[in-house]
């Protein structure tokens, strides 16, 4: 009967023990934010603060998190520098075992670092007035040890897909590893290469060691091969392009980028922000050059503002000299690119205009003759096979001698404006 008592005693414990546990999970799955990342049946329960979110992202956009554990009371992670930092002062400094003559590592010689069991009943600070104040950090997905499933509230191990009590099933696709529930809507497989899951479908992709991240296979053999390329930040807003979340482009200069940042940067700029160059190819950007060219002929610089100059371009990397200034951009004469910087600055003003006009005349080619149509006569072809030329009249100047005075004098107007009104007047 003793015996019989006892292990009613301890059942009864156990089930008030479980109760109050429960309720526990209860009210800081019902105090956390709501997940809207994945679609899962469990909340995590972070191991660097004891807080419970919904995934690791809530953990890591909260804009205030609880004060970290004691590194006696939790695995230190290297994706939280001021745990790790923590933990470090603690083993060099000594005096933290000191107290109660017990020897606490937080780091033991097997590798295995100590856990304690500790779960808040909210996942916001309750007292700003507390030692630690708090601060933000991060959530080492690979540290997680406990989850709560949101139907029975039971805290259990990571390392299972099925609720222990009720059965119910955490997500559609689990990875033991990454510690990662989720649905199949978006392909999830976990790269080993890469160390943790990503999302399109095993099947779809192939890591390139040299890269260091996974290639499409339908892209693989032709992609731009660099070591190191997307072991970089997003040159934007500076994300890690390695582990984030959100898809990246490559550009072709080889640089890689965020889809999203490239979109809203090429409403405003068509260049790579790291190295210049133009960030779309010579295909699709021939129109846009096309039409700025058509601009700058119709828009032509006033004579005080002419300057010639020496342009270099960022495209093709190739010094352009005695090129005409323009404010919508100089064109680059090798590879069509008004991708430019001017290099130095050669004439200015008046100066610069008439370089310009005399450097136009001699590349504008000589204009052939229009052949005749069939069935018509060229007059001056009839005189010369007659063998006689059509004389002008007394009184009259050549019609064909007019034209080519009118031109010269045209064009020696654009020079000097001033020439023939100063003739006119008597000057010399």
């Amino acid at each position: 009967q003793a015996s019989a008592s006892t292990s009613d005693n301890n059942n009864t414990t156990t089930a008030n023990n479980r109760r109050i546990s429960n309720e526990i999970s209860r009210r800081a799955i019902e105090m956390a934010p709501k997940c809207t990342h994945y679609s899962r049946n469990c909340h995590i329960v972070a191991p660097c603060c004891g807080a419970t979110f919904g995934c690791r992202i809530c953990h890591d956009d909260c804009p205030v998190l609880p004060p970290l554990l004691q590194p006696t009371m939790m695995p230190s992670s290297p994706i939280c520098p001021p745990v790790a930092a923590a933990a470090a002062a603690a083993s060099a400094g000594g005096d933290s075992s000191e107290d109660d003559g017990t020897n606490h590592q937080p780091y033991p010689a097997n590798g295995h670092r100590k856990y304690q069991r500790v779960l808040r009943t909210s996942s916001m600070p309750t007292s700003f007035t507390q030692d630690s104040p708090p601060e933000h950090h991060q959530l080492d997905r690979f540290a997680i040890r406990e989850i709560i499933c949101r139907k029975c509230f039971t805290k259990q191990g990571s390392k299972t897909n099925n609720c222990i009590n009720c059965g119910i099933q955490f997500g559609e696709y689990h990875c033991a590893i990454c510690n990662l529930w989720m649905s199949n809507e978006e392909k999830p497989y976990h790269c080993p290469d890469c160390g943790f899951c990503r999302v399109g479908g095993g099947e779809n992709f192939r890591h390139c060691q040299d890269c260091g991240m996974c290639i499409d296979k339908s892209l693989f053999e032709n992609h731009n091969c660099k070591v190191g390329k997307y072991m970089s930040n997003c040159p934007v807003c500076q994300e890690d392009l390695f582990s984030s979340r959100d898809a990246s482009h490559e550009l072709p200069c080889g640089h890689a980028i965020h889809w999203h940042c490239f979109r809203e940067l090429a409403s405003h700029d068509s260049r790579c922000p790291v190295c210049k160059k133009t960030a779309e190819t010579h295909e699709r950007m021939k129109p846009t050059w096309d039409a700025m060219a058509l601009s700058i002929a119709m828009q032509p610089v006033p004579p005080e503002l002419a300057k010639v100059v020496t342009i270099k371009c960022n495209d093709c990397e190739i010094l352009g000299e005695n090129r005409s200034w323009h404010f919508l951009g100089v064109q680059c004469n090798h590879c069509e690119s008004f991708n430019t910087v001017v290099e130095k600055i050669t004439m200015m003003g008046q100066e610069a205009h008439e370089f310009s006009l005399r450097r136009d005349m001699q590349q504008v080619p000589a204009q052939a003759p229009a052949p005749a149509r069939l069935g018509e006569v060229d007059p001056a072809a009839a005189f010369a096979a007659a063998g006689r030329e059509e004389e002008p009249l007394e009184g009259e100047t050549s019609s064909r001698s007019r034209p080519a005075r009118r031109r010269r004098a045209t064009v020696d107007s654009a020079v000097n404006p001033f020439r023939h009104r100063d003739n006119e007047n008597g000057m010399p």
